[in-house]
């Protein structure tokens, strides 16, 4: 994330930003994936034997999380080749690791029990056609996690941004209001059964602190920064 004040950047589509940035992606703490693994750590023993798919998986971030709990099957779906070499070099041999948009997967239908997409979807520019996937890939009674960027956060001057060779580049979005999401999802046959849409707390503050970086925390500190969202899918 960057404040309005940055320099103008290269606009980049995620898969050649992500191609980029792969190498270096998980060497910093982020506030922001720190405060969804807090929130959204606890809903990980319902995974358990039970067929999980993580669409834009990345470096494997929470695929590593999730084998601790014994899925009966994982799979980790991501549009960049060189995120899922970082995750390969992470994750366990039984889990399956697919090159693939999050649109057109090769996996087969009603073949998941549970799906997560965090921090994807402000990448995603068809919110219908993602909608469909999902419910093709998720079962009837199954459950979809989903996770981004606050819709709110560019009015706070935030951008996708990251530095690669001494370089800043941003990364092209597609944002999305939380009606938007919710309405979407119900147009696939996804029932939206809780949304939360948190602020920072003081285990945030703290990495904040270590970057030096407290001014920017005091700005945003009571607004929303993430949303998450949990939605079941329709018997049919």
């Amino acid at each position: 994330m960057s404040d309005s004040t940055a320099p103008a950047t290269t606009m980049l589509p995620a898969q050649d930003a992500y191609t980029l940035w792969a190498s270096t992606y998980d060497r910093a703490p982020n506030p922001l994936l720190a405060l969804e693994e807090r929130l959204l750590a606890p809903l990980l023993s319902d995974l358990a034997h039970r067929d999980v798919v993580d669409l834009g998986c990345g470096t494997g971030r929470w695929l590593q999380r999730i084998e601790k709990v014994c899925p009966r099957s994982l799979t980790g779906i991501d549009s960049s080749a060189a995120m899922l070499a970082e995750a390969g070099n992470k994750c366990r041999p039984s889990t399956a690791l697919i090159h693939a948009g999050c649109t057109t997967t090769p996996l087969p239908s009603h073949s998941a029990d549970y799906a997560l997409a965090s921090f994807l979807l402000s990448y995603v520019p068809h919110l219908p056609a993602f909608a469909r996937e999902l419910a093709r890939i998720v079962r009837p009674g199954g459950t979809l996690i989903l996770s981004d960027l606050h819709p709110d956060a560019r009015t706070y001057g935030w951008r996708r941004t990251f530095k690669s060779a001494g370089n800043l580049f941003e990364i092209i979005t597609f944002p999305y209001t939380l009606p938007d999401l919710i309405s979407g999802l119900d147009a696939a046959g996804f029932r939206c059964e809780r949304v939360e849409e948190p602020c920072f707390g003081e285990q945030e503050q703290a990495i904040f602190r270590e970057r030096g970086m407290l001014e920017g925390f005091r700005q945003v500190e009571s607004l929303p920064v993430i949303y998450w969202a949990r939605f079941s899918r329709g018997e049919s």
